[in-house]
Formats: C-alpha cells, sequence, structure tokens
C-alpha cells in the first residue's frame, strides 16, 4: 500500500480520532471525559501496553475522580479497576471506522497530588500476555505408545488453553520424547522455546501467534522519506554476526557427542542482491569465525536446529533502526514495510518488531524498531 493509498484511506490524514473504552463505555463519548493523551506500545514477544491520560476529572466537591453528573456519578477509580477490559481504537475520520490496536486489561493506575494544578489519572495495562507473567509453573508432555511424539508447537498450544486463547502457528520441528517446564511463567518458558526454534509470538484479539517471522512476505506499506516517513537512524553492525554455529549435546541413545551445525546462507528474509550479517563478516576478517556452545539437546535433529536458531536470531541483528512516522495504525510487529528515499543501502523491505503509536495534543505519529539481515 502505497501513501496515495494510505492518503485516501485516512482522508489525508486530516482527522485524527481514537476511541478508548472501559468496561464497554466510551471514556469521551459515554462518559465525557478527557483523555488528553493515548500510548500502545506492541514488540514481539512481549505483552503489548497501553498508557491512557485522563484529565479534568478531580471533583473538587467531592475530593475525588469522578465522572457523570449528580444524578449518575461514577467515581472514577471503580471504573479503572484492576482487570477491566480496555479497548483501544487509532486511526481517523469516523470513530465508528477506527480499528482496534489493542484489548487488555488495565494493571496499573498512577496520579500525583500537587499545589500546582488538578490531579490527572495515568490508567494502563497489558494485553493478554500480561497473564502469562503470573505464577510459575512445572508441567511437561511426553511420547506415548501410539501416539506422535509431542512438537514445541504442542506445548505452546497447551499454554495458550491455560489462558484462554486460541492458538495460530505451524507445527514446529523436530519432535521430542519429553517437553518439560519447572518453575518458571508461562511467558518465560514461551520465549525459551521460541529461542531455541528461532520463531516469535504476540498476541492480537485472543490468539496466540508462535511461528516463524513473516520477513519473507512482501512490504503491506510503503513510506518514502519526507513522505510519511519523517525519520530514520539505521545501524549495521558486526559485533554479533558469525560465519557458523556448531551446538554440542550428548546423544540420548548411544551417549555420545553429538554437534549441529549451521552455516552462512541459512539466513531468512534476505533480499536479492543483498550480503548477511555473516557473509559480511568473512569478507571483512578473510575468515569464517565458528560460535560453539553447549545445549541440552540430545539428538541429531535437536542439534541442528538449535544451530540454525542461533545463527538467524544473530543474523537478524546486522541491520538495526528507529523510524518516525504519520500515525499509522496498520503498523504491527511481525510485518514488513518497506522505506523509500534513502538511498542504495537503505531503501528496502525491513521486518517490524515494534511499533509505537502516540496520541496527544500534537497529534497522531507511530514509531517503529526494525530488523534486517542483510543490506
Amino acid at each position: 500500500m502505497d501513501v496515495e493509498t494510505l492518503e485516501q484511506k485516512h482522508g489525508d490524514y486530516f482527522v485524527p480520532a481514537f476511541v478508548v473504552t472501559v468496561g464497554g463505555d466510551d471514556l469521551v463519548r459515554d462518559l465525557f471525559l478527557t483523555v488528553a493523551s493515548v500510548s500502545v506500545d506492541l514488540k514481539e514477544k512481549a505483552a503489548g501496553r497501553f498508557t491512557i491520560t485522563v484529565t479534568n476529572a478531580f471533583s473538587w466537591e467531592y475530593r475525588e475522580f469522578v465522572a457523570g453528573d449528580r444524578e449518575e456519578r461514577i467515581e472514577l477509580l471503580d471504573l479503572f479497576k484492576f482487570g477491566a477490559a480496555v479497548e483501544v481504537k487509532l486511526g481517523y475520520g469516523e470513530p465508528a471506522r477506527l480499528e482496534p490496536v489493542i484489548e487488555g486489561t488495565i494493571s496499573e493506575l498512577s496520579t500525583s497530588f500537587s499545589s500546582g494544578g488538578a490531579p490527572v489519572l495515568d490508567i494502563s495495562g497489558y494485553d493478554a500476555l500480561f497473564s502469562l507473567t503470573i505464577g510459575k509453573v512445572t508441567d511437561y508432555i511426553e511420547e506415548k505408545p501410539g501416539r506422535v511424539p509431542p512438537r514445541d508447537s504442542d506445548y505452546v498450544a497447551r499454554i495458550a488453553d491455560r489462558h484462554g486463547l486460541t492458538f495460530d502457528g505451524p507445527d514446529t520441528t523436530p519432535t521430542k520424547p519429553r517437553i518439560e517446564q519447572t518453575e518458571v511463567t508461562d511467558l518465560a518458558f514461551l520465549e525459551k522455546l521460541a529461542e531455541r526454534n528461532s520463531a516469535t509470538f504476540y498476541v492480537r484479539k485472543r490468539t496466540l501467534y508462535f511461528g516463524p517471522r513473516h520477513q519473507d512476505e512482501e512490504a503491506e506499506i510503503a513510506l518514502p522519506w519526507g513522505g510519511g516517513l519523517t525519520a530514520f537512524s539505521p545501524e549495521i553492525n558486526l559485533a554479533n554476526q558469525i560465519a557458523a554455529v556448531e551446538v554440542v549435546g550428548t546423544s540420548a541413545t548411544t551417549g555420545e557427542q553429538i554437534v549441529g551445525r549451521a552455516e552462512q546462507g541459512s539466513e531468512e528474509g534476505r533480499e536479492a542482491g543483498d550480503e548477511s550479517g555473516p557473509e559480511r563478516l568473512v569478507a571483512a576478517l578473510s575468515a569464517a569465525p565458528v560460535l560453539r556452545v553447549r545445549s541440552g539437546v540430545h539428538t541429531q535433529d535437536e542439534a541442528d536446529a538449535r544451530a540454525l536458531a542461533i545463527l538467524r536470531e544473530r543474523a537478524q541483528k546486522f541491520l538495526t533502526g528507529s523510524a518516525d512516522c504519520i500515525g499509522l495504525p496498520e503498523l504491527r510487529p511481525d510485518m514488513n514495510v518497506a522505506f523509500e528515499g534513502l538511498g542504495k543501502g537503505f531503501s528496502k523491505t525491513y521486518w517490524i518488531s515494534g511499533a509505537v503509536h502516540d496520541f496527544s495534543g500534537s497529534g497522531f505519529k507511530t514509531s517503529l524498531t526494525v530488523e534486517e539481515p542483510s543490506i
């Protein structure tokens, strides 16, 4: 989607708009509250976070934060209770046309009483991944006679079910005789599973996605510098690149040492004609450095998969950057955006790892963090 198409969709960006509902009530249109700012912070492999600032809600008569009139007064500390459902929509034009950017629950509330003026309320919370951070779990699944051995994706589906989420993602490989979680939070174990599968995860509309990054897909939005893209700061760094990875483990059947290996050329998301971080490292050093690590793997397939995951994770951090653009609620982690007008090296498609949407008195803007394995 190019800038012209986006302008038509969003009415030339003339009228930024938002809708925030708490427990089904629209804070502005139902409760007539003054919402000074709304911020939504979305990242891969982390709970999405929202922050809402409400002003002019402190009643000097009642000495309470309230909404409504004398007949139907609503105490805001009751409305903004922990666990209350929140939906944030951002965009342009008619509020009824806006799409949700995040759905979550309240987990934080803060204010400040001073001599300089009326206090404001800051209401914050997270999407459904927040529940995965609470409590430590011990659980396992293992191979049973006559059944397919479990996959890491099977255990992710188990975690999703524990939290009332729908699982979305492909089957991971290889299978394992046993997958065990011991006294860690579900989010921490999900991070471990993502690390060894070179996967990403996030929640959208009560659905937990766990699987490969979508970085090989076409860019969904194209932004030229000065025509939507307002700032971009890229960095190319060889510091964490490696030409090959070897993962050393012990065979579960023979007790002998096994070595999994992954080499340059197996990176994901590289554009045609570009060179990856591992390739640039080999050219710069005239050598092929190998990272050798010991890991708790017990089959050759596990060792190879772990080596590939490490190589790809490092390659992904070769080119990183931060960018600012006009407010675009469509921009989310695990999608691709094309930056144009930045010269031969930096005019390319980037994978989004994080997006922050800010709506305030100064307007609506989006800030991105992006990554690419090649240039």
